[in-house]
């Protein structure tokens, strides 16, 4: 294996898993010891500045560059929180026949399901061992930009802008940029290196709300419930009916929006129902906001005897429109993956990255790719070919900026 792949590898064995309901920050140990991993390889390369806060947020500037714009690179450490994180165990499947790759009992990867993967036929693809996620999100980001950076400053004869680094904890649960500090980070622009296959250049997201739904209800023994039990979770149920099934997440692609029940819980005191709500467009997000608030107040005049609460909090934004007062990141990068050999397309994720919320804190930012698919689930995947190709496109991307500083 190469280094870059060994150094994803190490950094994958470490359980990064956020958890939401913690109110510590980071909210989980893995992911400061990871974030102290990456300090002392910074230092050790001789990267300045290096600072990692209480808050989870670790910094750091590139020796060199050329003077006029500053580029910031950013991936985050945290792993998803619905698939556990706890002793992943990378394996690597070397000189892939493109055949189903069983990765354990119950957990199989089918290239038929997943087209992205016959470009890597005959490469080498990584999994866990099927009880865990891998954790390529987003540690084969953090892997390329390391790797990256260790380039750079091997290379200091190359023309490039200034660079400086940040990863951050927590990106899966919404608090990626919650203690992050523009002026600490210092970049004009950014990119997160957090995205899918070489290729695409995203530069829109999702905008994103989460609705919180709590429903408390009259408890009373079955054999005398008539006339006065009120069931919550009969309530959760009725609920999630009334979502439009079209507009679900296995229903929808492309720039479709939808509304997303993640998660259901109660018994017959009390049920609770948390759903993701997601649109390309601000009016569409408010549209479905809107209805939100109609299906709430539709539920509390049929069941007023029940107390039925709804709390709705933005999560991010699309950075699309401010990204069109200055096209340099998209274009750039563009040409960055042409000269990778790949053709590039501008693409949207569905989904977000802590790039989202950084694009309205006055950084823009696009998002490029690590190689991997299938994030989030025990079918994870990385081709290490692909890593190499993202890092060839970020260190490509980096070199144009280099090459119009005066421009």
């Amino acid at each position: 294996m190469n280094c870059l792949a060994r150094r994803f590898i190490r950094y994958a064995e470490i359980d990064t898993r956020s958890d939401p309901a913690s109110f510590s920050f980071p909210s989980t140990p893995g992911q400061t010891d990871l974030l102290k991993l990456l300090r002392d390889e910074l230092l050790e390369m001789g990267v300045e500045g290096v600072h990692l806060e209480q808050g989870g947020i670790l910094y750091g500037s590139v020796p060199g560059g050329e003077e006029g714009v500053t580029i910031g690179l950013i991936a985050h450490v945290d792993t998803a929180p619905a698939v556990s994180g706890h002793g992943v165990r990378p394996v690597v499947h070397r000189e892939w026949d493109g055949s189903p790759i069983h990765i354990a009992e119950g957990v199989v990867l089918d290239p038929g399901e997943c087209p992205q993967m016959e470009p890597y036929r005959g490469g080498a693809i990584i999994t866990s061992d099927g009880k865990t996620l891998l954790g390529a999100d987003d540690k084969a980001g953090a892997a390329i930009i390391m790797e990256a950076v260790r380039r750079m400053l091997g290379n200091p004869g190359t023309k490039r802008p200034r660079i400086v680094v940040a990863f951050t904890s927590d990106e899966e649960i919404g608090r990626g940029m919650d203690n992050f500090s523009t002026a600490r980070f210092g970049a004009d622009f950014a990119y997160t290196v957090d995205g899918e296959q070489p290729g695409s250049v995203d530069s829109a997201t999702f905008n994103a709300c989460r609705a919180d739904w709590r429903i408390t209800g009259i408890e009373v023994h079955p054999g005398s419930a008539c006339g006065r039990l009120v069931n919550p979770v009969r309530i959760a149920a009725e609920l999630i009916s009334m979502l439009k099934p079209e507009e679900m997440p296995e229903n929808s692609s492309g720039e479709e929006g939808f509304e997303y029940p993640m998660e259901v819980s109660g018994d017959t005191e009390a049920a609770a129902v948390q759903m993701i709500i997601r649109d390309f467009t601000t009016e569409g997000l408010a549209a479905r906001v809107h209805r939100m608030h109609s299906l709430h107040r539709f539920l509390s005049e049929k069941h007023d005897r029940a107390v039925i609460e709804l709390e709705i909090r933005n999560q991010y934004s699309n950075p699309r429109d401010t990204l069109r007062a200055d096209r340099r990141l998209v274009d750039y990068a563009m040409l960055g993956t042409e000269r990778a050999g790949i053709t590039p397309t501008e693409t949207s994720i569905r989904g977000g990255t802590d790039g989202s919320r950084l694009s309205f804190m006055g950084v823009p930012t696009v998002n490029l790719p690590t190689g991997g698919g299938l994030f989030h689930s025990r079918r994870e995947w990385l081709a290490v070919q692909g890593l190499e190709k993202s890092l060839e496109v970020l260190l490509n991307t980096i070199f144009v900026w280099g090459e119009n500083l005066d421009g």
